[in-house]
């Protein structure tokens, strides 16, 4: 038995508003995720100028790797959880 036509304009106007939705969460999730990954460059470049700064060669040699680290190793984490997330 089919169902009447109203309750199927219906069903068809409350998925689209849901996929409409869903859209709209999904590329917030984008732009959240490339303004993580630019705050993870920006701090890692930070780390690295002020190991260039530094006159201490010990903290010299600590920040520059800890910015490498802090900037590859967030953007890394970023795009993985970002992908992870999408994918449930």
């Amino acid at each position: 038995m089919p169902l009447p036509r109203a309750l199927l304009e219906e069903m068809s106007v409350k998925r689209a508003a849901e996929a409409e939705r869903a859209q709209r969460d999904r590329s917030w999730a984008l732009v959240r995720a490339a303004l993580a990954c630019v705050g993870w460059c920006a701090l890692g470049l930070f780390c690295l100028m002020w190991s260039a700064h530094t006159t201490d060669v010990g903290y010299g040699r600590i920040a520059f790797y800890g910015g490498l680290v802090i900037g590859n190793g967030g953007i890394l984490f970023t795009l993985i959880t970002t992908f992870a997330r999408r994918e449930e």
